[in-house]
C-alpha cells in the first residue's frame, strides 16, 4: 500500500516542473488471456506462437492452449496465430486501461497431401519388378488409384487403396518383357488422390535388346501336386545362352528371383527340354514361363497357366465327451479339406453298428481343417450308440471311423471358498466343481446376501463354463463396512446344489491428503501445492484446492475452488492466476471420498504488489564543453518499494521512443537515497555522452526478481 503515500506528494512537486509535461502520473495498463483450440475438434491446441502488434511480442500456448499478454497500453491490438501443419489465423482485440481482455481463437489443420521417395524407376535391360514409396503428409486418412495410362507391360500393386493420415505405402510396379517393345521405351505412372489432396507422377523407363528368345510350351502330366512344364529355345543368342529353366508361382508374373521355385534344364544341343515339379496344391492356378541367362541378362518366355486337378476331403472322428444321461459331444476333425472344398461337415448316429447320413443326421456349420463339435440332446439312457463324422465333396459323402458311447447318470457336486480381494465395495467369490456329474450341470455360480442366501431370493451370478475345476466371480457396487453371507451353487436336471455357506464384510479406509506451502508467488499468481498419502477405500473422485480471500480462514470446497486432474497419491499442484495484488489468501488441498469432502491443513500467503517508479525531466540539457561534440543530461526518478522488494533501479534512453532495458542504452544511478517526502528513493545520473542534434527518450526503471517496470517515456533535445 506504500504506493498510494508515494503519489500523493508528487502532485506537488517543484523540483522536477518546469512546464505542463512534468506533471508526473502512474501510467494505467490493461491486458488480454486467451485461449485458442482446433477449430475441428474443440480440443485446446499447446505450442501455438501468438504475437501481438503494436508492440511486436510473442508467446505459446500451455498445455491447456492458454495465453496472455499483460501491462497493454489502451488501443486496438491485432493478434496473429501459427503452428506447423495448421492454417494461420488472425483476431483484433480492443484493450481498456484498467481492465482484462478475454478472447478465444481458433485455428485448422492443413488438409492431406501425397508426395512419393522416387520420380523415376529404372528397370534397365533386365528388372521385372521395382517399387516406390508414397506418403500422406496430412492429417486426414486419402484415398488414392494409381494409373499406368494403359501401358500394357506394365502392372501396379495395389491399383487402389486408403493412406491413413502421417502412413506410408509401398507401390510394387511389375514390368512384363515378353510384351516390351525392342529398344528404348518410357511411361509415367500417377498415384491420383481421389480428394484432390495431390497427385505423384513417377518416371519408368526400361530397355529391350535383341537377343536369345525362348518359348514356354503347354504343361503336361497335370495331377493335383505334380506336372511337367516343356519349353523350347527359339535363338540361342550371340554369345549363345548359358542356362535355361522354368519358374512358377502362384502370381501372373513369376520370375527368378520371385517365384515358388526355380528349376534349371540341363543345356544340350536339344532345342525341346522339360522339368518335373511337385508338391503343388491341388485345385491351383500357376503361372509359369521358362527363361534362359545370355550374357548375364535373365530372358523369359511367354507366360502359360495350368490348375492341379482334385484332392479328397479326408476326416476322423474323436471320442465322445460330456456324456450324460440324456445328453453327449460328438466331435471330429477335418484332416484334410480337399479340393474342391467340402461343401458340408457333420455327425450321423444310431444304435446299429454302422450309422449313415439316412439315420440321424446333423450337420454342423463351418469351414476349414481342423477340430469341430455338436452338443447332441434328447438321448435315452442307458443306451449304447454309434457315430461317426462325414463330409460331403461334390455330392459324395465321405465318412470317419465309428466310436460307440453310453449314457448314464451322476451328481453334481459343488463346494464355497472364501471370498478374496475384498474392497469397500468389492469382493471376489470362489467355488469350485468338485464332479460335473452326468448329465451335466446346466449352469453354475454364486448367490450372496443374508444368512444362506439361495437364487430365486438374494442376488445371483452366473458364471460362463462347464466342467470341473475352480470358478470365480467379482461382485461390485457394494455398501462399504457391511456384512454379507454367499454359496456357490450348480444346477443339473433343473435342481439347484449348493456349496458351504460362508461369510464376508466389505472395508473401508479414509483418504489421507495434505496442504504443501506455496510457491511461485506473484503480484496476481501463484501455485498451489499438495500431496495425497491415501486414495482410500473406495478410491478417491476427485482431488484439487480450496481458497478464500474475504478474511474466512477455513475454505471449503463451495468457495473458490480449482479441481486438478488424476486420482493417484504423491504430490500435485495447481498453477492460479487472477489474483489480486497485496492481497492475503487461505487455501488447502482437499480430495472427494464416497461423494464426501476431506481437506488438508490451512496454508495462508499474501500476494506482492508492484513497486512504482517515476522520472522528472532532465536537468542542465547542454553541451559537454567548447572543445568536444557531446552533450550532457541530468536524469532523476523516484521509486517506492513493492513486494518483492526492488533489487535494481537505473534510467534507459535510446533515440527511439519507449525504450527498454534490451533495446536502449542503460545506466545505472550515481545516487540514491531515502525521501520521507515522497515515502520513496529518489536517484539520478549524469550522462555525458550524448550526441548533438538528436531527440532523446528517457524512462527510469526497477527491477524485482519478477521482471522490470518502467515510469512514463519523456523526451529532450541536444540542440
Amino acid at each position: 500500500m506504500k504506493r498510494l503515500y508515494f503519489l500523493y506528494p508528487l502532485l506537488a512537486i517543484a523540483i522536477f516542473c518546469s512546464c505542463s509535461k512534468d506533471i508526473i502520473e502512474e501510467t494505467i495498463t490493461g491486458s488480454i488471456a486467451g485461449s485458442v483450440s482446433d477449430r475441428t475438434t474443440g480440443e485446446p491446441v499447446a505450442t501455438v506462437n501468438v504475437s501481438i502488434n503494436p508492440g511486436g511480442s510473442s508467446t505459446v500456448t500451455g498445455s491447456d492452449g492458454t495465453f496472455s499478454f499483460p501491462n497493454l497500453h489502451e488501443g486496438s491490438y491485432t493478434l496473429s496465430i501459427r503452428k506447423e501443419g495448421y492454417k494461420t489465423n488472425t483476431i483484433t482485440a480492443e484493450v481498456k486501461a484498467g481492465k482484462p481482455t478475454s478472447l478465444h481463437m481458433t485455428i485448422d489443420r492443413i488438409p492431406a497431401s501425397l508426395t512419393a521417395d522416387k520420380n523415376l524407376l529404372n528397370f534397365g535391360e533386365s528388372l521385372v519388378a521395382l517399387s516406390f514409396t508414397i506418403v500422406n503428409s496430412g492429417y486426414t486418412d486419402l484415398a488414392y488409384k494409381v494409373e499406368t495410362g494403359h501401358c500394357p507391360w506394365l502392372s501396379v500393386e495395389p491399383e487402389t487403396d486408403i493412406l491413413g493420415y502421417g502412413k506410408t505405402a509401398t507401390i510394387v510396379v511389375n514390368l512384363d518383357r515378353s510384351k516390351l517393345p525392342e529398344g528404348n521405351n518410357e511411361a509415367n505412372i500417377v498415384v491420383r488422390s481421389t480428394s484432390g489432396n495431390g497427385n505423384v507422377e513417377v518416371k519408368v523407363v526400361a530397355i529391350n535388346n535383341a537377343g536369345a528368345s525362348v518359348n514356354t510350351l503347354d504343361v503336361t502330366n497335370i495331377a493335383n501336386t505334380t506336372a511337367t512344364l516343356n519349353g523350347e529355345i527359339i535363338n540361342p543368342g550371340s554369345p549363345a545362352y548359358t542356362e535355361r529353366g522354368f519358374v512358377y508361382d502362384t502370381q501372373p508374373t513369376p520370375t527368378v528371383s520371385a517365384c515358388i521355385r526355380k528349376l534349371s534344364s540341363p543345356v544340350t544341343s536339344d532345342k525341346k527340354f522339360f522339368c518335373s515339379i511337385d508338391g503343388l496344391s491341388p485345385m491351383q492356378t500357376y503361372y509359369a514361363r521358362t527363361y534362359i541367362i545370355q550374357n548375364g541378362n535373365t530372358v523369359y518366355g511367354n507366360i502359360i497357366s495350368f490348375t492341379t486337378s482334385q484332392q479328397a476331403t479326408t476326416l476322423s472322428t474323436s471320442a465322445v465327451t460330456q456324456i450324460g444321461a440324456s445328453t453327449a459331444t460328438f466331435n471330429a476333425q477335418i484332416l484334410t479339406i480337399g479340393t474342391p472344398a467340402y461343401t458340408e461337415r457333420g455327425f450321423c448316429y444310431s444304435k446299429s453298428n454302422n450309422p449313415t447320413i439316412a439315420d440321424n443326421r446333423k450337420p454342423v456349420s463351418g469351414s476349414g481343417a481342423g477340430n469341430f463339435s455338436l452338443s447332441v440332446t434328447n438321448l435315452e439312457y442307458p443306451v449304447t450308440y454309434y457315430v461317426r463324422a462325414y463330409a460331403i465333396q461334390s455330392g459324395k459323402t465321405i465318412y470317419g471311423n465309428i466310436v460307440s458311447f453310453s449314457t448314464s447318470s451322476s451328481p453334481v457336486m459343488v463346494s464355497t471358498y472364501a471370498a478374496t480381494e475384498i474392497t469397500s465395495s468389492s469382493v471376489v467369490l470362489n467355488g469350485t466343481i468338485l464332479q460335473a456329474g452326468n448329465p451335466a450341470y446346466t449352469e453354475k455360480g454364486f448367490c450372496y446376501g443374508g444368512y444362506y442366501p439361495t437364487i430365486y431370493e438374494d442376488s445371483r451370478i452366473v458364471v460362463s463354463g462347464s466342467g470341473t475345476g475352480n470358478f470365480s466371480a467379482r461382485v461390485s457396487n457394494l455398501n462399504y463396512n457391511e456384512g454379507f453371507y454367499f454359496r456357490a451353487y450348480a444346477i443339473q436336471e433343473g435342481k439347484v446344489v449348493y456349496g458351504e455357506n460362508l461369510h464376508f464384510s466389505t472395508n473401508y479406509t479414509q483418504a489421507v491428503v495434505n496442504t504443501s506451502d506455496i510457491t511461485n508467488i506473484a503480484y496476481t499468481s501463484a501455485t498451489f501445492n499438495g500431496s495425497i498419502a491415501n486414495i482410500g477405500d473406495p478410491k478417491i473422485t476427485e482431488r484439487g484446492f480450496c481458497y478464500t480471500d474475504n478474511g474466512y480462514d477455513n475454505p471449503r470446497i463451495t468457495d473458490k475452488k480449482i479441481k486438478v486432474n488424476g486420482i493417484v497419491s504423491g504430490d500435485f499442484k495447481a498453477e492460479i492466476t487472477n489474483l489480486e495484488e497485496d492481497h492475503l489468501y487461505y487455501v488447502r488441498a482437499y480430495v472427494i471420498q464416497n461423494g464426501e469432502a476431506i481437506y488438508g491443513t490451512v496454508k495462508r500467503f499474501e500476494t506482492g504488489y508492484s513497486p512504482v517508479v517515476v522520472i522528472g525531466s532532465p536537468l542542465s540539457v547542454s553541451a559537454v564543453s567548447a572543445t568536444t561534440s557531446y552533450w550532457k543530461a541530468t536524469f532523476r526518478g523516484i521509486f517506492a518499494d513493492g513486494n518483492p522488494e526492488v533489487i535494481e533501479a537505473g534510467f534507459v534512453y535510446s533515440t527511439t521512443s519507449n525504450p527498454t532495458v534490451n533495446t536502449g542504452t542503460t545506466v545505472q544511478p550515481s545516487n540514491m537515497k531515502w525521501s520521507s517526502l515522497y515515502e520513496g528513493y529518489e536517484f539520478n545520473r549524469t550522462v555525458s555522452t550524448l550526441l548533438p542534434y538528436n531527440t532523446y527518450y528517457t524512462r527510469a526503471y526497477v527491477r524485482t526478481r519478477l521482471g522490470y517496470t518502467y515510469s512514463e517515456t519523456i523526451s529532450f533535445t541536444t540542440y
